[in-house]
């Protein structure tokens, strides 16, 4: 079958094996596939990206650097065939991809970082059949792609508690940070202050319900805050962005007990100096998967509900879509040597695209 793998730093279209099935689990076609930051940061920083799941001791992303792997855990997919065992999904189906697969060896790989278990970036994968969120004919197959990276920001909004009556920034309008901003305004947040060097990210941002969007190269967000807040209210800083050396500016500039949720998965070591945190009561959380004794990804089913009742336009985030002959533009358009150029915000790869380039979200 068709797959784009990453070899030795290049992204290759090539031909490998179809992934066997197992009992109890789904063989789906992929629909659309997201690419994540991860993704890009995997490609780059290939060593880091590793040196951190072994790090933290997760095993199950751990790949071998000098093997083909196939990139894509961002996916929709239709049912092909179920596995032994398996009743609660037929084929085809339509289904938000929950991109996980235990492997021969029982550890439970993520899907797209495992050397064995190819990613949504070919023409068949195989995962475990359980999590995966049944797409209503409402909705475009496609266009809920969108869900999983969404999610992640969507998370850190439940993982901090946040009320209304406290104020939000944002810092990031990616699709982690444009989630968190969903599930703000959802809570009736006011003020969401969203921060990013893209035109259009702050756009769509203002779009999904933030009140006050930013150019941070032009004013602080902080600064903002300050301006627009007359009474002493808890503020939430959510970080999305992974900008090096972030955290510690904002660790300054924050007023006390502000608390930071961290969500941008940045692949450089940051430093921090610790005592103004101290000094200031700050508090800084990093969030990443289900929360603690989850028996499922909470984050993932609430931000398909916002999708499936039409809170936010998920078109207005897909910027463009590509072929699997063009995987590598889409590497190179979602990471520009400018960020503040940047001309995407989503670009979904389709397996069913024969034009080459990255073509608009008219499709």
């Amino acid at each position: 079958m068709k797959a784009v793998v990453l070899r030795h730093g290049d992204l290759v279209v090539t031909d490998i094996p179809e992934p066997p099935l197992g009992p109890g689990q789904l063989l789906v076609e992929p629909l659309a596939v997201g690419i994540c930051g991860s993704d890009l940061s995997a490609r780059q920083h290939t060593g880091e990206f590793l040196a951190a799941h072994r790090e933290a001791g997760v095993d199950g992303a751990l790949f071998d650097s000098g093997r083909d792997v196939v990139f894509g855990h961002e996916l929709t997919g239709r049912v092909v065939q179920v596995g032994a065992g398996v009743t609660d999904f037929h084929p085809g189906q339509n289904l938000v991809i929950l991109p996980m697969v235990i492997g021969t060896d029982g550890v439970m790989h993520t899907l797209g970082y495992a050397n064995d278990y190819p990613g949504g970036l070919a023409e068949r994968v195989v995962v475990q059949a359980y999590g995966h969120l049944l797409i209503p004919d409402s909705v475009s197959p496609y266009l809920a792609a969108v869900t999983e990276p969404m999610a992640t920001g969507l998370n850190a909004v439940l993982r901090s508690g946040i009320q209304a009556g406290a104020a939000a920034v944002v810092t990031g309008c990616g699709p982690v940070g444009l989630g968190a901003v969903v599930e703000l305004a959802y809570r009736g947040i006011h003020p969401i202050i969203a921060s990013d060097p893209s035109a259009q990210r702050r756009e769509i941002a203002k779009a999904y319900g933030a009140d006050i969007v930013v150019d941070p190269a032009q004013q602080d967000p902080l600064t903002v805050y300050r301006d627009q807040t007359t009474t002493a209210r808890e503020l939430f800083v959510f970080e999305a962005s992974a900008a090096n050396g972030l955290l510690d500016r904002l660790m300054a500039a924050v007023p006390p007990f502000t608390r930071i949720l961290v969500v941008g998965a940045g692949m450089t070591r940051e430093s921090i100096r610790t005592v103004t945190g101290v000094l200031k009561n700050v508090s800084i959380e990093f969030v990443g998967g289900p929360g603690k004794n989850e028996d499922r990804y909470i984050a993932l089913d609430q931000m398909f509900a916002h999708l499936v009742e039409g809170r936010f336009d998920p078109a207005a985030m897909v910027t463009g879509y590509a072929g699997l002959d063009s995987v590598a533009e889409v590497f190179d358009a979602l990471r520009p040597r400018n960020a503040a150029a940047i001309e995407h915000v989503k670009i979904l790869v389709r397996p069913d695209i024969t034009q080459r380039g990255i073509v608009p979200n008219s499709l």
